[in-house]
């Protein structure tokens, strides 16, 4: 027997649930009513924090290839167009912008404060309630929080892509084999080595120094201490620290007694004790985030004080 397309659609109903045992219908219309019922007597800004934290809840486990990478991608270049007009729409950012990260955070009950947190460092982000960014905080581990002038900067203009870029390459520092005391230990090494460059950049360093002298003649050229992010024009490099399969001596304390140089001129090092180092999967990296042209004789240098070789 055949039959119509109108006249099935007519015996089939809309919606069907099981209910104790019987069948009961449910028209679409009767649904929608329903739900706009339930929903109703609800803030728009909590519907917001459901559709929010619905969509952006991260995976239990890092994969290369999240099932809602598609999803939380197009959510991004949304939120990207979108300028961010009130408080809670920052926060909203930041807390999206810390998930995708891989980092918790929280916003403090008077909602004018934003944590982003690891286990290794936390950032403070503190607003007026017009919005205005008063300032935002970085700390490492046992470290009372610093004031970090770039950051402020970023999200004063709502640059969140250098922002967040920041966040990556914080968390980056701690991205070497073993538990937290390790990665702790190798973050101690790291803050070691700047200690030492910049007592190296002091040697034979007057008052009226300008940055081309420093470049030019300078121990280790224009230093710039590292608080989050480095606004520096021109060519630069990174200090940084990276995870290695095989164990490296790195120091665990400055090695420059003190920024007198010695009689050629150079600094003189401590040795790599049991007290002042230790054996990490880790080693030291210079970065440049551009090509740099280098003499020969240059990197004949490098690699005969490094024993690597390009």
């Amino acid at each position: 027997m055949e039959m119509g397309v109108q006249e099935r659609q007519q015996l089939l109903p809309p919606c069907r649930h099981q209910d104790m045992g019987a069948v009961k219908v449910i028209s679409t219309n009767a649904l929608m009513e329903q739900l706009y019922l339930k929903y109703q007597q609800k803030p728009w800004t909590e519907t917001l924090k459901l559709v929010h934290f619905c969509m952006d809840k991260p995976l239990r486990q890092p994969v290369s290839n999240p099932p809602d990478g598609p999803l939380l991608s197009c959510m991004e270049k949304i939120q990207r167009t979108l300028n961010a007009k009130s408080l809670f729409s920052v926060m909203n950012r930041l807390e999206s912008l810390s998930k995708q990260k891989r980092l918790n955070s929280h916003v403090s009950p008077s909602g004018t404060a934003c944590y982003i947190t690891s286990d290794m460092f936390y950032i403070e982000v503190h607003l007026e309630k017009d919005e205005k960014v008063m300032d935002v905080k970085l700390a490492h581990l046992a470290e009372d929080p610093v004031i970090c002038d770039n950051l402020v900067q970023h999200l004063r203009m709502k640059n969140y892509d250098a922002f967040g870029k920041i966040l990556e390459d914080l968390s980056n520092l701690y991205q070497i084999p073993g538990n937290s005391e390790m990665k702790a230990k190798g973050y101690l090494a790291l803050q070691s080595l700047e200690k030492d460059l910049y007592s190296m950049s002091l040697l034979d360093r007057t008052e009226d120094v300008n940055r081309v002298t420093e470049v030019l003649h300078g121990k280790v050229g224009h230093l710039v201490p590292r608080t989050g992010d480095s606004q520096v024009s021109g060519a630069k490099v990174v200090v940084t620290i990276e995870g290695t399969d095989i164990l490296h001596r790195l120091p665990i304390s400055p090695l420059i007694a003190d920024s007198q140089a010695g009689e050629d001129g150079s600094p003189a090092f401590l040795p790599l004790t049991d007290e002042l180092s230790m054996d990490l999967s880790a080693c030291f990296l210079l970065k440049s985030h551009q090509p740099i042209p280098m003499s020969s004789s240059s990197i004949e240098q490098i690699q005969r004080l490094t024993g690597m070789f390009f």
